[in-house]
């Protein structure tokens, strides 16, 4: 027996709480109970928006591209593609010239407000290293 079931059309849409976002991306949030599974939420992006460079200090995240074409990093990924970033590494910005449809699906320590935006951060971690 399923512990829980749920039709994307009975989530409310949410706009994305993600800080320096430009345009209106919405969320769903399809599960956020690490007892049961990954959490997992399902994104939607009009032409144009962007979700800024960012990391997740305690979970991985892998992202399933449902429609159209998702742009990370400058490059374009179509609908089937499947994507993985390891905790804590760099990723974004993400945007769409088409629109995009996605599932992003956490694992490790969940947490769906780990969003850190890498501005700043990126630059005091490149320099320790150098």
């Amino acid at each position: 027996m399923w512990n829980q079931i749920y039709l994307a059309s009975d989530i409310d849409s949410v706009p994305a709480p993600f800080p320096d976002t430009k345009g209106n991306p919405t969320i769903q949030i399809l599960n956020a109970n690490s007892e049961i599974g990954p959490g997992l939420l399902r994104i939607v992006m009009q032409p144009g928006d962007v979700i800024t460079r960012h990391f997740h200090a305690g979970q991985a995240e892998t992202l399933y591209i449902l429609e159209g074409t998702f742009i990370d990093e400058g490059t374009h990924y179509p609908a089937g593609t499947e994507l993985n970033v390891a905790p804590g590494k760099h990723h974004g910005p993400h945007t769409t010239n088409t629109g995009t449809t996605f599932l992003a699906m956490f694992t490790g320590q969940v947490d769906l407000t780990d969003f850190k935006v890498s501005a700043g951060v990126e630059e005091k971690e490149l320099a320790l290293t150098a």
